[in-house]
């Protein structure tokens, strides 16, 4: 008594993800922990950031205050009109 075609294409496709399960469970042997150290790390990282952070963000916010100085000066006119007192 022989197998049918559809079987035989079952056991082939059981062997196939018979191998690609082995390969994965053997790449997860392999991790050792290694997402768990990523995680200390990132913790680590996130805090030591955050003076950084805090740095970056003064810097942006005193950019962005001196942009809208001087569009309001020059937008409001007010540089031309020191200007026009400082010529005459």
């Amino acid at each position: 008594m022989d197998y049918c075609k559809d079987h035989l294409t079952l056991f082939d496709k059981v062997n196939e993800m018979h191998g690609d399960i082995k390969v994965l469970v053997s790449e997860f042997k392999n991790m050792n922990g290694s997402m768990r150290d990523t995680k200390q790390n990132f913790e680590i990282h996130k805090t030591e950031s955050k003076d950084y952070r805090r740095k970056i963000d003064v810097i942006w916010s005193t950019l962005h205050t001196m942009k809208w100085a001087i569009v309001l000066l020059f937008g409001s006119g007010v540089i031309w009109k020191l200007l026009e007192i400082a010529t005459k």
